[in-house]
């Protein structure tokens, strides 16, 4: 198990010294981390997912089998559910969802049109150790392995607890039980004093309950960070195909911000008509995270964080994809840190997305050169972050993979 003892001491280190701090896929030890958390709970642990990895390879699935952990769960010390959506074919996801319900977890799925995206969990709301993980990365070893993604973990931010623990509650409310129905209560949300530095958006108010009639709800929040941007924007995110965050873009640009976005090989497939925003003026720098010849093959290294730096002093950031579907059928969360909260972690943003921003650049040249030469076999490529026109260069001299 990587890091093991690294995550024990982070996880110290954050209870003692920080409100928030983050980690990365695929260098931080993240699931090490997620379960060191959950095995300190004292009593509740609430969990919305997308996808996981529910075999003992996963760090999290291992120490749920411990057998302290297992004593503690069956005997209703520590109460766990888990709103477990998935995405496979209805078998595997009853298989999945049944070998998390073998280890003494309540588990219900929403199974309504609209797909929970979520991927947080809340630890002990309404204590004095209460925790929040929240991000853009399921927890699958795919993701631990091979994506660029990114994690918050919240200590003791209150504001942070009780909109998540609302927001668990609501759609666990919603939800259809799997299996054993546990008749764990609803965790009760503790009462929070607004905090400046930190906005929290849920679009399931609108998707859900329909308590909500706003139109665009996140993509609004994610054009006003736009717009307030004066200097720069940093942005690594799978995808931007919103229409009104194109034309922020472009706005942006012209009156003078300098933009450097990220996306990932996936969303080079059919830029088309969105080139005239991504490339339409000379402050805005597009970068494809590119890593197979055969374009089509775009999952296994995606570019799957979701964040934006704005002027070096705000970060946006969440479950949330940049696409219609995301914002309209799907149940999503997203993060705007600003002020000393925001500092705790722009550091480490900065440093992983200036990494992002230059990675595998220095084997580009050698690689287009024995494409020339008919040297390359195979599709498979060491993840670059490349122009539109370098990848265009690679695959006009692909010569072995069509």
């Amino acid at each position: 198990m990587k890091f093991f003892v690294i995550a024990a001491a982070m996880m110290l280190s954050m209870a003692a010294q920080a409100s928030v701090q983050v980690l990365f896929h695929p260098h931080d030890p993240t699931l090490e981390t997620i379960a060191k958390t959950i095995s300190d709970a004292k009593s509740t642990v609430d969990i919305a997912m997308y996808n996981l990895e529910a075999s003992s390879a996963s760090p999290v699935i291992a120490t749920l089998q411990t057998p302290e952990m297992q004593k503690r769960i069956r005997s209703g010390d520590l109460k766990i559910r888990m709103l477990l959506e998935l995405y496979a074919t209805p078998e595997e996801n009853r298989l999945k969802r049944q070998a998390i319900e073998d280890l003494g977890i309540d588990v219900r799925f929403l199974g309504k049109s609209v797909k929970v995206h979520h991927k947080f969990a809340v630890i002990d709301a309404g204590s004095n150790q209460d925790q929040v993980i929240t991000g853009s990365g399921n927890w699958s070893l795919s993701s631990y392995h091979n994506y660029n993604e990114n994690f918050l973990f919240f200590a003791q931010e209150s504001e942070v607890t009780s909109r998540y623990q609302m927001e668990f509650n609501r759609l666990w409310d919603a939800a259809q039980e799997f299996g054993v129905a546990r008749g764990y209560p609803d965790v009760v949300v503790p009462p929070y004093q607004d905090q400046p530095d930190i906005d929290i958006f849920f679009n399931s108010p609108r998707t859900i309950d329909r308590t909500s009639t706003e139109v665009n709800y996140i993509t609004g929040e994610l054009v006003r960070q736009i717009q307030s941007a004066k200097h720069d924007l940093q942005i690594a995110t799978t995808r931007i195909r919103l229409q009104p965050v194109l034309e922020e873009l472009l706005t942006a640009a012209r009156r003078g911000v300098k933009i450097q976005a990220v996306i990932s090989q996936d969303d080079f497939r059919d830029l088309g008509a969105r080139l005239k925003y991504l490339q339409g003026h000379p402050n805005i720098q597009l970068r494809i995270k590119f890593y197979n010849l055969n374009v089509g093959d775009y999952m296994v290294y995606q570019m799957h964080s979701k964040f934006m730096i704005v002027d070096g002093e705000t970060l946006f950031t969440g479950s949330f994809n940049w696409s219609d579907s995301s914002e309209n059928g799907h149940i999503e969360n997203v993060v705007v840190l600003k002020g000393a909260t925001a500092q705790q972690v722009l550091p480490a943003y900065k440093k992983e997305f200036a990494a992002i921003w230059d990675m595998g650049r220095d084997g580009y040249a050698s690689l287009l050169q024995s494409l020339k030469q008919g040297q390359y076999a195979g599709c498979e490529i060491t993840p670059m972050v490349l122009t539109r026109s370098e990848i265009k260069d690679l695959l006009d001299n692909n010569k072995a993979c069509n």
